[in-house]
């Protein structure tokens, strides 16, 4: 710990000190839960059943495919596959940035309370 942390923990009340052990660190199924939450929730719940309708319809190509009579049908199935194997990509990459930015939204959020604490202090 830096010196900065030091005097930033000694200037916290034991209320705001409990407050921080909320916002610690979480795992990945609570960090999602998070995401259903606030003003994105909507999205977040439209981006879930758009990922799994998109899984479903990556799944059909994927067979049609396979089972395709002709060169031809089989190309363009898997190009369906394809496009719909990139859309869950895509929407999942939304997701895992959605959580990053929450993780720095929460650490932000500790800085600003630490630093208020610390105005307090002095």
């Amino acid at each position: 710990m830096t010196n900065l942390d030091d005097r930033l923990r000694a200037g916290l009340s034991a209320d705001d000190e409990a407050f921080l052990r909320t916002l610690e660190d979480r795992g990945m199924f609570a960090q999602m839960g998070a995401t259903l939450q606030g003003p994105m929730k909507g999205w977040t719940v439209l981006a879930f059943v758009f990922t799994f309708v998109f899984f479903l319809l990556f799944l059909f190509c994927f067979w049609r495919g396979y089972v395709a009579a002709d060169a031809r049908a089989a190309v363009l199935w898997c190009a369906g596959a394809l496009w719909f194997a990139l859309s869950v990509a895509m929407l999942k990459l939304w997701m895992w940035e959605r959580m990053n930015h929450l993780a720095l939204l929460r650490e932000l959020k500790k800085i600003e309370l630490r630093v208020a604490q610390l105005q307090d202090a002095r």
